[in-house]
């Protein structure tokens, strides 16, 4: 009977123990503060401030490899393969790389890029479009 106990407890910690440790992982920061002062220095305006779940619902037709990709080996195409994301500086350095853009233009092209875009769809609210508009001064 004890036996029978200690295993019903050992299978019911390691639920707990593997549930806890996956949501652990997988979890997102609601924010990220883009400072990256390691490859930009100092920086001259004030950082970004992104709200990562305002950009998961406004792009879910479009999914994740928006901003989450990497490029495939055998065709050069950009993929985005589920559960292996990584920051942006994980691929984009302080300087152009090949056809990487630098760190900096690969953030200027994608925010400005598609909250134009989405202007121009008038589909959606879009996000800001000018320098201050992101780069806001902490209130």
């Amino acid at each position: 009977m004890a036996s029978k106990r200690s295993v019903m407890l050992s299978i019911v910690v390691g639920f707990i123990i593997c549930t806890v440790g996956w949501t652990v992982s997988t979890a997102q920061e609601d924010t990220y503060h883009f400072k990256n002062e390691d490859i930009f220095g100092n920086l001259r305006r004030p950082s970004v401030v992104f709200p990562h779940n305002v950009h998961e619902e406004a792009l879910e037709d479009e999914d994740c490899m928006t901003c989450h990709h990497d490029q495939d080996e055998n065709t050069g195409k950009l993929i985005y393969t589920e559960g292996e994301e990584q920051s942006c500086k994980e691929c984009h350095a302080s300087h152009k790389e090949g056809d990487k853009p630098a760190l900096r233009e690969a953030f200027h092209g994608s925010c400005t890029i598609c909250h134009r875009n989405m202007i121009k769809k008038k589909e959606q609210k879009s996000g800001p479009t000018t320098c201050g508009g992101c780069h806001q001064k902490s209130k």
